[in-house]
């Protein structure tokens, strides 16, 4: 009876030190996710920043064509104005005149159309030099949390490498009998032992809430062979017991 309550016992405590294990084997896969989304952070910063720098360009494109067009329309009424002179017949001076008050209202519209993109320009510069200014804070905070996850990693494969021969040293105070049979439960399920957990109606199994019987209870207690979960298979004990002395 002591023998069999004392193998549970470190089976228990095996079964700690696999927890502690899953639970730093998936804390340490988490952060190379984590790093790849601070990187597609970087990343979306940095064509946020330059989305920005290309509507400039298209602005400075669309001035420089509308100063070409302004130029344009200059020379057009320059040379009208000075045709005003040279012509005949009032009918061609008419025209002339037309035609230049034309130009000048075209010439109104495109020195507005300047002075907008001007200002947009302007507004955009601003703009920009505060989302650079953003850029390099954000881009240095992602520096950061990408070296202090990296280091975190670190450490914890270290913790990791230190738990895993904690758990081979732990394995071999235990017969080699028990722990396959426990090597050969694990494989197919995350835990192996599972404790009774006392209710208002009974007694359950706590991994699967499975209703345990009066008979089971009785098998455990006795200690005599390891009694299984009828659900889930686990190897079923009893917490307080196993917290009392050694018979």
């Amino acid at each position: 009876m002591a023998k069999l309550k004392q193998i549970i016992k470190k089976l228990v405590t095996l079964q700690k030190y696999d927890e502690e294990i899953q639970f730093l084997e998936e804390e340490i896969d988490s952060i190379p996710i984590e790093i790849q989304k601070q990187q597609d952070l970087q990343l979306q910063k940095q064509q946020e920043v330059e989305k920005e720098k290309e509507e400039i360009k298209r602005l400075q494109i669309q001035l420089k064509n509308k100063e070409l067009d302004l130029q344009t329309i200059e020379e057009q009424i320059k040379k009208h104005t000075q045709e005003l002179n040279t012509v005949k017949t009032n009918e061609q001076y008419r025209a002339l005149l037309n035609e230049i008050e034309r130009l000048n209202q075209q010439k109104d519209t495109v020195e507005t159309e300047i002075l907008e993109l001007i200002e947009k320009q302007d507004f955009l510069k601003k703009h920009i030099s505060e989302v650079e200014k953003n850029f390099s804070i954000e881009q240095a905070k992602i520096k950061q949390t990408i070296e202090q996850l990296n280091l975190r990693k670190q450490e914890l494969e270290t913790l990791l490498e230190e738990k895993r021969k904690q758990r081979s040293d732990f394995a071999q105070q235990i017969d080699d009998k028990y722990v396959s049979i426990y090597e050969r439960v694990h494989s197919n399920r995350n835990s192996v032992m599972s404790a009774v957990v006392s209710t208002p109606d009974g007694y359950n199994c706590s991994v699967c809430n499975m209703r345990l019987t009066e008979q089971e209870i009785n098998d455990i207690r006795k200690y005599e062979e390891f009694v299984l979960c009828s659900s889930c298979s686990r190897i079923l004990y009893i917490e307080e017991d196993l917290q009392q002395e050694t018979e």
